[in-house]
């Protein structure tokens, strides 16, 4: 799917000006004034309660309607464009309750206000104002009630007014270096960007969680982690909120808070205090440090099998009757080493766990990022860095079936991303596969017979999801209904995931040969809000239906929380408003889980009965989550510190689950990894 032309985007605003109603008539002939505001992101001063809140006032539909808290004056409404638009026409459509006086307002930044209209005697109804100015954010700010009772009623916000037309990014800034480093601060600075148009600011990231923005091409970074390694990097804005590609990526390692060449107590009295067929539980007396322990360290027969902040740990992953031998060291914040603890030794019981004993399938040098399974039983897999498919066996036997073609990386985590067996491969032979190229990700389907890519078979089905360094998405998966579903990234246009015509920052859903369903909630939309099944997350990375054929999702937060979704038709789930449940929430659709980011960021789920298990990254751990109908209930973590970042986990045609490992992910250099496909039993 090519681009888009002006031309074309010049073609697509003219068709949305015949259908919204009353535009004005002497627009440019370049670009007619256009309705800009439904379903674009909204807030509000206040909300009188539940089924009133901002987002009904701007989603066409007259039948809904948002209501201010009663008795509060002044009180505003106010919605962001996504772009900077110049401004023709506001409809107002009062509910029961209107303003007498208000104005309205529009801005660059929603800091600074400028007013386009204001009265002190509104007649309520319907109201069509003829407007000028222009800006990315529009407010309606309210000062006096018609009705001394109750709050103010708006039934419809709707602005009007044309856009640039500009949808060229700017190019990437360059140079970007690092200067006067401290334990816990560094000044960056990079070379500037350029735009067709002009650049309005750069937004500055830290191993793809958001920093801050700024209009400068420079910035002090504070609030990091002395003794650390740390990365950064910058993309630019213009001001019709594209972003560019990111700058060059520079690593920064901080210096201890102060000198230490102490290492730590031994920990005590190590003991078990229970054990099952598959666990052993531990805990042990605190070290002490001339400055303080930071961590603990869990090892058997000299591997690391755990780790902890405190002073107990619960090793999973063990055979049943069977003993073994743990010590525990303990860290402070500069990686000095305790001597390791007095041993101890338990043996595990009869029987099995819901989480049983691992087993190593194989290792690999890349990072395995998608798992399906094809109908004689054997995995295929994604390696992410080298663009390759592999065929793992039950037992163990690994056959490269070829390259995946057009597959670049992005210096983090584009690459071969996502894969899925068609449900009718027995006949089709099909692999559908999610992978990044020069300049966007897309979702592309291939065909294997006799262990091996056909040769010419690619078929590419969509195109135009964005890309970027981080934020990039890429799981699939098949539903009940024989439709695909794709988890897809913001692309680091956080603003982009309340677009419906934006393919980031969303769930979507096609057809097996890549065209859109008709009973896709936007359907009737055209363009690309067609394919969009839910919308407004920011980083999706795991899909699994349940027994009912309902849809979870998982998806990374930026410095808060990560969630799990229960996906809704249609369901807003409100990033960049809402990052789980911090932030404006109201009226978007809450996560059934949330975590915070240090002891998640969610890869792959995988749903066995009852049970959703989620491998998790930056926390090193699976979850096992017991799911009740739509709700979430009991949860227990597994394999803590054990194998380090998990990636991908699923279902195995046996019931059992496939798991992978992470490790070396963090660039896209090819074979640089040290990841290993782990088989978990379950009992």
């Amino acid at each position: 799917m090519a681009p888009p032309t002006r031309r074309r985007l010049s073609a697509l605003s003219t068709a949305l000006a015949v259908v919204a109603t009353a535009l004005v008539s002497a627009a440019p002939a370049s670009a007619a004034p256009v309705l800009l505001s439904q379903g674009k992101p909204v807030t509000a001063s206040t909300t009188s309660g539940p089924g009133l809140e901002a987002r009904l006032a701007v989603d066409g539909d007259f039948g809904t309607r948002w209501s201010s808290r009663s008795g509060v004056d002044p009180a505003w409404l106010q919605v962001d464009l996504g772009v900077t638009a110049r401004l023709s026409r506001v409809r107002l459509q009062w509910g029961n309750s209107c303003a007498r006086a208000y104005r309205v307002e529009t801005s660059p930044d929603a800091a600074a206000w400028t007013t386009v209209h204001s009265t002190a005697n509104g007649p309520g109804g319907v109201e069509n104002l003829a407007v000028g100015g222009a800006g990315r954010y529009v407010r309606l700010y309210a000062t006096q009630r018609c009705n001394q009772s109750g709050g103010y009623t708006v039934v419809e916000f709707q602005v009007h007014g044309e856009t640039s037309g500009d949808t060229a990014p700017p190019s990437p800034p360059a140079n970007l270096r690092a200067a006067n480093t401290t334990a816990t601060s560094v000044d960056l600075s990079w070379d500037p960007a350029t735009d067709d148009v002009g650049v309005t600011s750069y937004e500055v990231y830290q191993s793809g969680q958001f920093v801050k923005a700024v209009a400068g091409t420079s910035t002090r970074v504070t609030g990091l982690n002395p003794n650390g390694t740390h990365q950064f990097y910058v993309n630019a804005k213009d001001a019709a909120g594209n972003v560019s590609q990111a700058s060059n990526n520079v690593e920064v390692r901080t210096p201890p808070a102060q000198a230490d060449n102490e290492k730590p107590t031994a920990p005590t009295g190590l003991r078990a205090t229970g054990v099952t067929a598959n666990s052993v539980s531990l805990t042990w007396g605190a070290a002490t440090d001339n400055i303080g322990v930071t961590r603990y360290e869990v090892h058997a027969a000299g591997a690391k099998v755990g780790d902890a902040t405190g002073t107990s740990a619960t090793i999973s992953g063990r055979a049943p009757n069977t003993a073994y031998t743990f010590t525990v060291r303990a860290f402070d914040a500069v990686g000095n080493a305790s001597d390791p603890s007095a041993p101890v030794t338990a043996t595990t019981s009869g029987g099995g766990d819901q989480v049983g004993a691992v087993t190593q399938l194989a290792a690999d040098t890349d990072v395995p990022w998608g798992l399906a399974f094809l109908p004689d039983g054997s995995g295929v897999y994604s390696r992410r860095d080298a663009f390759d498919l592999v065929k793992l066996s039950p037992s163990g036997a690994r056959t490269t079936l070829g390259v995946v073609p057009n597959v670049v990386g992005t210096d983090a985590e584009g690459g071969l991303l996502g894969i899925e067996v068609s449900p009718t491969f027995a006949t089709d032979n099909y692999v559908y596969a999610y992978h990044t190229s020069t300049g966007d990700n897309r979702v592309v389907r291939l065909k294997v017979q006799n262990n091996a890519i056909v040769a010419g078979s690619v078929q590419v089905l969509l195109t135009g999801i964005p890309r970027n360094r981080y934020h990039n998405g890429g799981r699939l998966r098949f539903g009940p209904d024989g439709k695909l579903y794709v988890g897809t990234g913001d692309g680091q246009n956080a603003q982009g995931a309340q677009d419906r015509n934006f393919l980031g920052g969303k769930v979507l859903r096609l057809n097996p040969d890549g065209s859109a369903p008709t009973d896709n909630p936007f359907y009737g939309s055209g363009g690309n809000a067609r394919y969009v099944w839910s919308y407004g997350h920011r980083n999706v990375q795991g899909l699994a239906f349940d027994g009912q054929g309902r849809l979870w999702q998982a998806e990374l937060g930026n410095t808060i929380m990560d969630e799990l979704n229960l996906v809704e038709r249609g369901g807003n789930f409100g990033w960049p408003s809402c990052e789980g449940t911090s932030g404006s929430c109201s009226g978007y659709v809450a996560p059934k889980r949330t975590w915070s980011t240090a002891n998640a960021s969610p890869s792959g789920i995988a749903i066995v009965n009852n049970s959703l298990y989620m491998a998790s990254l930056r926390g090193a751990r699976l979850y096992r989550l017991q799911l009740n109908g739509t709700s979430v209930g009991g949860e227990t973590t597994h394999f803590q510190g054990t194998y380090g970042r998990l990636r991908t986990v699923e279902r195995a045609p046996d019931g059992n689950l496939w798991l992978t490992t992470s490790t070396g992910d963090r660039d896209s250099v090819p074979n640089n990894s040290d990841s290993r496909i782990l088989r978990v039993q379950l009992n």
